[in-house]
């Protein structure tokens, strides 16, 4: 009988909070002939067990390692002890690639997954800068799971003629990035012009979250849309110092047509444009598409799958005439549902094959060397090093789990953990999601725990947390228990 893999899946509960992420992860406990287990490895988690029960540690990409400071200290030391299979799923690949590349070598993994074209592995992942670790492409979403509940309207029943939710995400993602906002507010203005219907907004207040976007998905007889990803990468942060530089200098982010030059031989050599996981989701609800014309990750193709706008506009009337030709939506629709949804191609199952293709490859080379033979043979016993009573101990300990944790799990722990440091401390609670917007606190101890939250909060896409912030913010709301101070 074949054994099976023992696997552990490192990923960050902050993150869970963003539907697609938590479906990517559950979908990890599907891997075939493995028995996974999940734990938390950032925000200053405390792994309370030994790694090297695992055969294969899999670093799913919210766990980012392009940030040196995101991953606790005890994940950072567990992975440098671990003697198995190491596998990293890296997404914003563009994103302080030079620091990607060198915590890549130091933690030692041997497989790195990434959503970019094969074509630009020698650029975005050269030889010399990842010597001997093995590439592969995933997407970075697949089709989502079918829910029973989620009704498939006909076309004849939907009361938005064409609708979209975008946003301004500046300068520090490109042009791919400013097409997000371009193509809603250039159609918005035509629509409103020709007085053609519509439910187009590309502000924060409009912005539409989880069951409620498939609903909004489904009302739409057409849904904008555009490519995902990034071309320009940054890797000596040196767009990252430019627009903060702006920033300070001027009072307000930089746009793209403020670094549009700056920004253009970043982004020439590459066109990594990646299918969005909302092509999937409007494919799931048979909504058809119109989408600037684009590579997306070379899984669907223009008049096929996809009515194309150009990106000058210049064939926008021409789009919008058709939107009262159903039977011409329809073919889009179908198409596009048979070919990303019904046709299993893009579901889960591809990245857990893929990810069992490359355990099933590797881990026999990593198992048989006689280097990390004698490396287990003499490695010692895990003993934890942290005082029992420390409160980061007792209230940010990690053991693995059977499924990813949701948000709530992680808002749990750091409220946990801010009560037993304002027992030891004698300070005022505040919870962590909300110190952006509160007062300054006071005290080394309590500050110390609340800053890399804040760095935390930073490090995740500009594009996420303008679609999550606000529901983070209401939810913290309501989990923010006020305490009378020290004083009574």
């Amino acid at each position: 009988m074949k054994k099976m893999k023992r696997v552990l899946v490192a990923y960050s509960a902050s993150s869970t909070h963003v539907p697609t992420t938590f479906e990517y992860l559950r979908a990890l406990k599907e891997l075939p002939d493995c028995d996974v287990k999940f734990v938390h490895c950032t925000n200053d988690a405390r792994l309370n067990f030994d790694i090297n029960q695992f055969d294969v540690l899999i670093n799913s990409y919210c766990a980012r390692l392009c940030y040196d400071w995101f991953l606790s200290p005890d994940y950072r030391q567990a992975v440098l002890s671990f003697r198995g299979l190491k596998i990293a799923i890296v997404q914003d690949d563009y994103d302080r690639t030079a620091a990607l590349h060198r915590n890549i070598r130091q933690y030692g993994f041997h497989v790195v997954f990434t959503s970019i074209q094969s074509e630009f592995w020698p650029l975005a992942y050269p030889a010399i800068q990842v010597p001997g670790v093995v590439l592969r492409q995933l997407l970075t979403g697949y089709a989502p799971a079918r829910h029973v509940e989620r009704r498939i309207r006909p076309l004849e029943e939907r009361s938005v003629p064409v609708g979209y939710r975008g946003r301004q995400l500046g300068a520090k993602y490109g042009k791919l990035g400013h097409e997000k906002y371009e193509i809603g507010r250039r159609m918005a203005e035509l629509c409103d012009r020709l007085g053609q219907p519509h439910d187009i907004r590309t502000d924060d207040a409009s912005r539409i979250y989880g069951e409620d976007w498939f609903t909004f998905i489904g009302d739409c007889r057409a849904m904008l849309g555009s490519e995902s990803g990034c071309n320009a990468f940054d890797f000596d942060q040196e767009i990252e110092k430019r627009c903060d530089e702006f920033a300070t200098r001027h009072g307000r982010a930089a746009e793209y047509s403020d670094f549009a030059d700056f920004l253009e031989p970043f982004e020439k050599p590459f066109n990594v444009g990646q299918i969005s996981p909302r092509v999937f989701e409007c494919a799931s609800m048979k909504t058809p598409m119109i989408l600037f014309r684009g590579r997306y990750s070379d899984a669907i193709k223009p008049d096929l799958h996809y009515i194309p706008l150009e990106k000058d506009f210049s064939n926008a009337q021409e789009v919008l005439t058709k939107l009262d030709n159903l039977e011409y939506l329809k073919g889009f629709a179908n198409r596009a549902h048979e070919h990303l949804i019904a046709s299993g191609i893009y579901s889960y199952r591809t990245l857990t094959s893929a990810i069992r293709t490359a355990i099933e490859e590797f881990y026999p080379q990593i198992a048989s060397n006689r280097a990390i033979q004698h490396w287990r043979s003499i490695q010692q016993p895990w003993v934890s090093t942290h005082n029992p009573a420390d409160p980061k101990t007792i209230a940010l300990s990690e053991v693995p789990t059977d499924d990813p944790q949701p948000l709530s799990y992680f808002v749990e722990k750091q409220t946990r953990f801010s009560e037993l440091l304002h027992q030891s401390v004698g300070q005022e609670t505040l919870h962590p999601i909300v110190t952006q917007q509160a007062r300054p606190v006071r005290g080394g101890a309590l500050s110390a725990c609340l800053r890399p939250l804040r760095k935390a909060w930073h490090l995740i896409p500009t594009s996420v947390r303008y679609r999550v912030g606000p529901l983070l913010m209401r939810l913290a709301r309501r989990a923010l228990v006020p305490r009378p101070s020290p004083q009574g």
